[in-house]
């Protein structure tokens, strides 16, 4: 296996927004994963692990898999979407290597915040909040 080019300590994006899930014909709030990283020959899925409960949202970041068999380019990604979310959440994400990235956040009638912001230790995710609903993907 090829050593990894360090392109940084950010690795991945998550932007948080409100969206309209098509399968269950609702609202929901996405969880927008991406990677910094470009790549170049195939077009990649990141395998994430969720899981919620009172007050706490889990991500376990396992991996790149490949979208298809067909060439293409771009930034791996992966959209979570989560109903029924309000008050307050701690957010943990995590990537191999047990490394550990965490926020707070709320979720009420005015839209969501970001109430902690991830500490520079270790950090591999650059997190955004937008409160209106992003263009259909």
């Amino acid at each position: 296996m090829f050593p990894r080019i360090d392109k940084g300590p950010i690795e991945y994006s998550l932007e948080i927004y409100p969206a309209f899930n098509t399968d269950e014909q609702r609202d929901c709030i996405r969880f927008h994963f991406r990677t910094t990283e470009e790549f170049t020959h195939f077009r990649y899925n990141i395998a994430i692990e969720n899981d919620e409960e009172k007050g706490l949202l889990q991500f376990a970041l396992r991996g790149l898999k490949a979208k298809g068999l067909l060439p293409g380019t771009g930034a791996a990604e992966t959209m979570i979407d989560l109903f029924d979310l309000t008050g307050s959440y701690d957010v943990r994400i995590s990537k191999p290597g047990d490394i550990l990235n965490s926020f707070r956040m709320s979720v009420g009638e005015k839209g969501m915040r970001l109430l902690k912001g991830i500490a520079d230790e270790d950090r591999f995710l650059e997190v955004s909040i937008r409160n209106e609903e992003m263009e259909a993907e």
